[in-house]
């Protein structure tokens, strides 16, 4: 597993020379919503997938006056940083969790069906967690599963069912 210390994902992205000098501190959205807490290696590759988001299709929240060409190898870098944290785990189902939320994120951009992100992220990161307790990981497959088909009242309605999450709309709508 990568060692972070307390390392934040402005931190991570400091490392990179084209992008030393443009990062800011920003808090962590999606960690503070998940129970029981996520480890720290865990928590700290889901904020940076959720960078690496913004990066492409929105507006960062932990970089500053990054060139677009910049910003698009930015959040390729921050994908690939977070999902070599949730790998390190060894557990599987996290990563095709992840890797779907990625994807589907791309495709309802595409779409345009922004109104699916904030309920996509949040019924991933309340899985990863495993927040609803057993079953949670095969009904959000199947709420992901719907989606992918263009039927998104259930991950809608999955999401409503959980604590709001300050912030996060906000930054998807970016």
């Amino acid at each position: 597993m990568i060692s972070t210390g307390a390392l934040s994902v402005s931190d991570v992205l400091a490392g990179q020379p084209a992008l030393a000098g443009r990062t800011v501190e920003a808090d962590e959205l999606l960690v503070p919503i998940v129970s029981p807490p996520l480890p720290r290696e865990i928590a700290l590759g889901l904020e940076l997938i959720l960078e690496g988001f913004l990066l492409h299709h929105g507006r960062p929240r932990h970089v500053d006056n990054v060139p677009i060409g910049a910003a698009v190898l930015a959040g390729d870098y921050c994908y690939a940083q977070g999902l070599v944290r949730i790998a390190a785990t060894g557990d599987l189902a996290m990563v095709e969790a992840l890797g779907d939320l990625v994807a589907l994120s791309a495709v309802a951009m595409a779409v345009g069906r922004p109104e699916d992100l904030t309920p996509l992220w949040r019924v991933t990161a309340a899985a990863l967690a495993a927040e609803s307790g057993p079953g949670t990981a095969a009904a959000v497959q199947g709420v992901r599963a719907a989606l992918r088909e263009g039927v998104p009242g259930p991950i809608h309605e999955m999401a409503a069912g959980l604590p709001p999450v300050p912030g996060l709309e906000e930054a998807l709508a970016r």
